[in-house]
């Protein structure tokens, strides 16, 4: 490429080679550039081995969503669905899928919800404790029934200051 100002060259660099995208340049002896180029192309290829990869239903639920799921849509897609991976444990979000394959669910905001439910209906309810009613008899009880009262003025003092 050569760069004229007034019939004069200015300067002069070799292009890269036909063929080449959404890579930085720089002619030589000049830096590289700092920033990437726009519309730079991130695929998702690993992402969807990964959940592939993490159970066959998993897969059939990709199967089924990116048939339908094209373009820019399909790398959010993958994307979203892979960070939730990474928010919840892995048998939750294998159960999460199940349950959206069954009822054809491709929005993420309802695969958390159901990730979230799935959650906290497994969470065992705790039982109730029992208390000894003899700790009122106990000498420590006792004891400790029968001290001052604490001295809280402090803290009526630092609101009267606060409200100054």
């Amino acid at each position: 490429m050569k760069i004229y100002l007034n019939r004069a060259c200015v300067a002069e660099y070799p292009l890269p080679a036909d063929g080449v995208k959404n890579q930085r340049f720089s002619p030589e002896g000049m830096p590289a550039p700092r920033h990437q180029p726009h519309h730079r192309k991130r695929p998702t290829a690993e992402e969807e081995k990964r959940l592939r990869a993490m159970s066959p239903t998993v897969s059939g639920y990709l199967d089924v969503v990116l048939k339908e799921t094209r373009g820019i849509h399909r790398h959010r897609f993958l994307r979203e669905r892979f960070a939730l991976t990474g928010r919840i444990p892995n048998a939750v979000f294998i159960q999460s899928i199940e349950r959206a394959l069954r009822y054809r669910i491709a929005s993420i905001e309802t695969i958390e919800r159901i990730a979230l439910l799935s959650m906290t209906q497994d969470v065992p309810k705790l039982s109730s404790v029992e208390v000894d009613e003899a700790y009122r008899e106990r000498e420590a009880y006792l004891e400790g029934s029968l001290t001052d009262a604490p001295d809280l003025s402090i803290y009526d003092q630092l609101l009267e200051q606060d409200d100054e």
